[in-house]
């Protein structure tokens, strides 16, 4: 016997057994939404610069940036795949995440365009605590 754990599976089952640890979860999920929450502003201030006053095309590209690739996934797929099958698209069953990014969106285009009177530090907090509790990972 070497002394060496047999069962031990190097970096990534550190990682994954800290992970189990349900407080750490909460933090790590909420850094998640968070982070979703900051993509989804700098979406909305980059369509911003290049829509001014425009409110649907600021709304579509902030909720794409907070849904990341979930829109080009399937029509990847199809292509790659070669159907025609979009039943399984994005635009037909709307996620979870794509719905809190399009809600999102649709909250700091309004903050953005001065339709509603909120700081955007306030309107991250608002939103990334509202994702989390939506969720259920608010503890």
């Amino acid at each position: 016997s070497s002394g060496i754990n047999a069962e031990y599976g190097g970096p990534a089952d550190v990682f994954f057994n800290l992970y189990k640890i349900q407080p750490l979860q909460y933090v790590m999920m909420g850094a998640r939404e968070t982070r979703r929450c900051k993509k989804i502003l700098d979406s909305v201030t980059a369509a911003a610069a290049v829509y001014p006053g425009q409110l649907i095309p600021m709304v579509l590209v902030g909720a794409l940036g907070g849904c990341s690739g979930k829109f080009l996934q399937t029509t990847e797929e199809s292509l790659r795949k070669g159907s025609s099958d979009l039943s399984r698209g994005e635009f037909i069953q709307i996620s979870f995440v794509t719905k809190a990014s399009l809600a999102i969106a649709t909250l700091y285009t309004l903050v953005k365009s001065d339709i509603i009177s909120l700081s955007i530090p306030h309107a991250l907090l608002v939103c990334s605590k509202g994702v989390q509790r939506v969720s259920g990972v608010d503890p």
